[in-house]
């Protein structure tokens, strides 16, 4: 699929640059005006709905609606912060953890205690434990004596970005922000019921977290559910009611993803036979302590992918921040990732339009214009450097990522790859449309309070631009 959509990118790359490629033509009046009938009415005379469509082969502007007025974005932040991340750390860029000594290795001991310092890697999980036990195994370490301190210094201490809402704080999707993260810094709380009038059996993912749990639950026909709060910063109380033969899989996020990295780690490592006589702290690195590993994580390219396709709050919130500390200084914050991306936008000829408060689109604060969102986009497809990754990155119309069940059996399937968001009262949508006529169109849909219709608006617009610019426009080739 990615080396056919590849292919399909440059060709249209170079129809762009060539005189064969379809204007949107010079009728865009009897255009428009057929694009403007679909507008919800509920939107048509007043600003809860932003719409911008526009040809990247002409330049012309096919329709915009409040194209400049200012709204909540949802995940549409997530191309703001995707087009700065790759443009600025580049493709390659790849997150590191760094693993020092306290007092260097000798006869396999580990000696002054273990050192995990964290730089903004989001993605590391359970799937590279076994190679991080590997690479100490293979330097010889047997042994650790003293404690293992995990230190998340590079990003600035604040948890939550300003603007989130604080019954957000027990959703998976929503987890605190660290420096040093573990499996997105959530844990899977597995409950299954058991016989009538029984407490459930609970089990904790990852193996060896420091998360406690009270189990009060039971095991009943009657109706009702389960429910957790937190006791203090590492012990949950699982209540509520399940019923026979039932099983729920709740993912929680921690208090403290550094400490839930270390003490997953330390569980590893004695699993593997190295001895770790101390406990799992919270702390800086000295100076004096010794780098000996290094764990990459995969390229930016790859993660962004990843970003995108399935919006990975945690993902965008981790690349702002590293933003804010490779290009302003460590430590990382929301409020200096916000600046290099608002000074890169502004570098770009993106003056206004826009307010970044963090790097996923779950804060009430963000704004950005359809015009801007365009703006931004079309930046992203020109450039070279960055624009088959961006693009590929983006869900596609009724096949993948967070449009995989939309769409489906219909003339949209395929066409469009487009980034969703959405929260309540904001539903979003922003990509490219590559039309049945050859030609390429950017878009955005940003919706502040219209509501379900503006899912219905979306199909209704789209259908409409894959058919674009047929009649309307004096054309007649159709490319299938």
């Amino acid at each position: 699929m990615r080396s056919i959509l590849v292919l399909f990118l440059a060709l249209v790359l170079f129809t762009l640059t060539n005189d064969t490629a379809i204007p949107a033509g010079p009728e865009n009046g009897a255009y428009t005006a057929r694009i403007a009938t679909l507008l919800p009415t509920e939107a048509r005379n007043n600003a809860k709905l932003g719409v911008v469509v526009k040809s990247l082969t002409s330049g012309q502007t096919l329709f915009e609606h409040n194209a400049q007025s200012l709204f909540i974005p949802a995940s549409n932040e997530k191309i703001i912060t995707s087009v700065a991340a790759l443009s600025l750390l580049k493709r390659d860029y790849r997150f590191k953890t760094e693993f020092f000594s306290g007092g260097g290795i000798s006869q396999g001991v580990l000696h002054g205690g273990l050192y995990v310092k964290g730089y903004g890697d989001p993605t590391l999980g359970e799937p590279h434990l076994g190679f991080i036990v590997y690479q100490l195994k293979k330097r010889g370490v047997t042994e650790i004596k003293g404690a293992i301190t995990v230190d998340d210094s590079y990003f600035s201490p604040e948890r939550r970005a300003e603007g989130w809402k604080a019954e957000w704080v027990n959703d998976f999707y929503s987890p605190p922000i660290s420096a040093l993260s573990f499996n997105y810094n959530t844990i899977e709380v597995n409950v299954r019921a058991g016989a009538a009038g029984q407490k459930p059996r609970i089990d904790i993912l990852p193996k060896g977290s420091n998360i406690k749990i009270i189990n009060n639950a039971v095991t009943s026909s009657k109706q009702g559910a389960l429910t957790t709060n937190w006791q203090g910063p590492d012990t949950i109380t699982i209540g509520g009611r399940l019923k026979p033969k039932a099983s729920v899989v709740l993912k929680i996020p921690v208090n403290s993803p550094e400490l839930l990295t270390g003490n997953v780690l330390k569980t590893a490592l004695e699993e593997a036979g190295i001895k770790v006589s101390g406990p799992v702290v919270a702390g800086e690195t000295p100076r004096w302590a010794t780098v000996f590993y290094t764990h990459f994580s995969e390229p930016l390219s790859s993660i962004i992918t990843e970003y995108n396709k399935n919006s990975v709050n945690i993902i965008g919130e981790n690349l702002l921040k590293t933003l804010g500390a490779e290009f302003k200084g460590a430590p990382g914050s929301w409020e200096s990732g916000s600046l290099v991306i608002s000074e890169f936008l502004n570098g770009i000829g993106i003056k206004n339009g826009f307010r970044v408060v963090d790097g996923s689109g779950l804060s009430l604060l963000n704004r950005v214009s359809p015009e801007t969102l365009a703006d931004i986009l079309s930046y992203a497809y020109t450039n070279r450097l960055i624009a088959s990754d961006f693009i590929d990155s983006l869900p596609i119309a009724g096949v993948d990522g967070t449009l995989k069940k939309r769409f489906k059996e219909s003339n949209i399937q395929g066409r469009v790859m487009a980034k969703t968001g959405y929260l309540k009262d904001v539903r979003a949508l922003s990509g490219y449309v590559f039309t049945k006529q050859g030609d390429v169109l950017v878009f955005s849909i940003l919706d502040n309070g219209v509501g379900w219709k503006t899912r219905e608006f979306q199909s209704s617009l789209l259908t409409e631009l894959v058919e674009c610019c047929g009649a309307a426009n004096g054309t007649s080739r159709t490319v299938n």
